[in-house]
């Protein structure tokens, strides 16, 4: 019984923070549009400050992460094969990456519309697809796929997952563009680690 009233409660809030989103992002129909209004109009201060660490420790967790992996191998606590793949992995996301936003050439957010703004600096790539969501669900894809324990599954996808958000929570990326990388990303370790 009591499981009903979260539910409720958790409904009530989807729809009032997305009715925030849609008077702040007028005349928006583009599903895209509406997802994207709905994250970067979020109003919390502790989901905003938790997206800003996320987001500026993202780059420091993508390289931290293939070294752990070297350093795992060193000594002997995983294979060096793991380590060749998740390296393999991450350097093979980021080349298509690159290729993908030079042929696409997306316009950021932040660019098109005067209602949102770059919280933080203003990349000067394109935005499709996006490279955060791709490297970070490349790592956890690839780091559970070696270490397949659901203690390393779990933190690591609800990171990757946090690191797609806080792109959006920016106004730096769509979310078909978060949605590209995470698959990108995914599809790459997945790729390597059969090919492997």
């Amino acid at each position: 019984m009591s499981f009903r009233w979260l539910w409720l409660f958790i409904g009530a809030w989807g729809i009032s923070v997305a009715a925030q989103a849609q008077s702040a992002c007028t005349g928006r129909d583009a599903v895209d549009l509406r997802l994207l209004c709905t994250v970067y109009h979020t109003d919390s201060p502790a989901l905003s400050t938790y997206l800003q660490v996320v987001d500026k420790t993202a780059y420091p967790f993508f390289a931290g992460l293939t070294a752990v992996a070297w350093g795992a191998a060193f000594y002997d606590k995983m294979p060096e094969t793991a380590a060749w793949q998740i390296t393999l992995t991450a350097a093979g996301t980021t080349v298509a990456v690159l290729a993908l936003k030079a042929v696409v050439a997306r316009p950021r957010p932040f660019a098109q519309w005067d209602d949102i703004e770059a919280r933080g600096s203003q990349p000067t790539s394109h935005a499709f697809p996006s490279g955060h969501a791709a490297l970070a669900f490349a790592l956890a894809t690839s780091w559970s796929l070696q270490a397949r324990a659901i203690y390393v599954t779990v933190p690591a996808y609800a990171w990757a997952g946090s690191v797609a958000v806080a792109r959006l929570w920016r106004g730096v990326h769509y979310p078909s563009d978060v949605l590209a990388g995470a698959l990108l990303g995914s599809g790459m370790a997945l790729l390597v680690y059969a090919l492997w």
